[in-house]
């Protein structure tokens, strides 16, 4: 094994670089996992704009991976050297009370109150986009191999669709709008479907609306150029919608669906945004329409199963959600596609 590794970093604002340093060696009870691709999640491409002035530089960025293992301490016996597996980066302590309950991995009691640490190499980050990246064994998730890497780079924010979905508690056959089509829309629209709701979209950009049919929704509003309210009303039999998903953070998009909410609805914040959207709800309507507002941020780690086992065997379509792949030296490049309005997710493949 050759002895340095090479690794995408985000040095400043809309500057990406590859940098190089030693691999780290592993410890008893850890993983050292080749990584073969990284996807370009929403997260990265905002600290790469500026718009998340709370993450630090130089951010060896990168969790959307999956590799292959290279090597293993002497205390690991679950994996083998040849597994292809993704990289657990919620870092649950797996031991405190909230983590035995199976909750949300970021409810952990022993998560460290500082989010970002600087290693001694001088970055922060966990090297996803990196040649190379040292895991705890704990964390390493493994996934079938007949799943191509870009697609298993998917596992962590399928595991937080499955998340919010769960807290909706959705029944089969309820009516669900899914406002936005990108990425994560179309995410959680086809876990919804999958378990068993009625789907309606909300997308202005054409390009979306055609991948939203591609993965087989015809129940599809462009409010630019329907009668939004009268079509909601149309395509639920007048009944309105039992859940609204806002997969995406925008003032506009929040009103649009208080505007057609009926009697019970449940809204599921599921997208955020910086700087963060503005939003207008009367508590009385709340009040007496018995509305649900459900927050929704991470997974837990059946989520994260689940989400493995949903990619593994293809009951999820993700392969129309890859929009265009870079090699790591591209990876400016890459971050350019990546915050392109519009672009699905990017994915930076990573060489031997």
């Amino acid at each position: 094994m050759k002895k340095n590794m090479k690794f995408g970093v985000l040095v400043a604002d809309k500057k990406a670089e590859v940098h190089e340093h030693e691999i780290p060696k592993i410890e008893d009870d850890e993983v050292l996992v080749h990584n073969k691709s990284c996807n370009i999640c929403t997260h990265d491409y905002q600290q790469w704009l500026g718009l998340r002035h709370q993450q630090p530089y130089p951010m060896a960025w990168g969790h959307e991976q999956s590799g292959i293992v290279a090597d293993i301490g002497k205390k690991v016996k679950n994996f083998k050297v040849g597994d292809q597996v993704v990289d657990n980066i919620y870092r649950p302590c797996l031991e405190c009370a909230n983590c035995r309950k199976g909750l949300n991995m970021h409810l952990c009691l022993n998560k460290p109150t500082e989010k970002f640490t600087i290693d001694k190499y001088g970055y922060y980050g966990y090297y996803g986009c990196g040649q190379y990246e040292v895991i705890n064994k704990k964390h390493v998730v493994k996934v079938e191999k007949n799943i191509p890497f870009e697609e298993a780079g998917f596992t962590e924010p399928l595991a937080t669709v499955l998340q919010g979905i769960e807290r909706l508690s959705l029944q089969p056959g309820e009516h669900v709008l899914v406002i936005g089509a990108g990425t994560m829309g179309l995410l959680n629209a086809q876990v919804a479907r999958y378990f068993g709701a009625d789907i309606i979209i909300s997308e202005l950009i054409e390009k979306k609306i055609q991948t939203a049919q591609k993965l087989g929704f015809n129940k599809i509003i462009n409010p630019s150029k329907d009668d939004f309210k009268q079509k909601v009303k149309t395509l639920t039999n007048n009944q309105g919608p039992s859940a609204i998903i806002f997969a995406v953070g925008a003032t506009t998009a929040y009103q649009q669906g208080f505007d057609i909410a009926p009697r019970n609805a449940k809204f599921l914040i599921f997208a955020a945004n910086f700087p963060a959207p503005q939003w207008s709800i009367d508590p009385n309507l709340v009040h007496y329409k018995f509305w649900q507002v459900i927050g929704t941020y991470g997974a837990s780690l059946k989520n994260w199963q689940d989400a493995v086992e949903l990619l593994s065997y293809k009951k999820i379509n993700v392969t129309p959600l890859i929009e265009k792949r870079f090699v790591l030296e591209d990876i400016q490049k890459a971050f350019e596609m990546a915050a392109t309005p519009g672009t699905y997710r990017t994915a930076v493949i990573i060489p031997d």
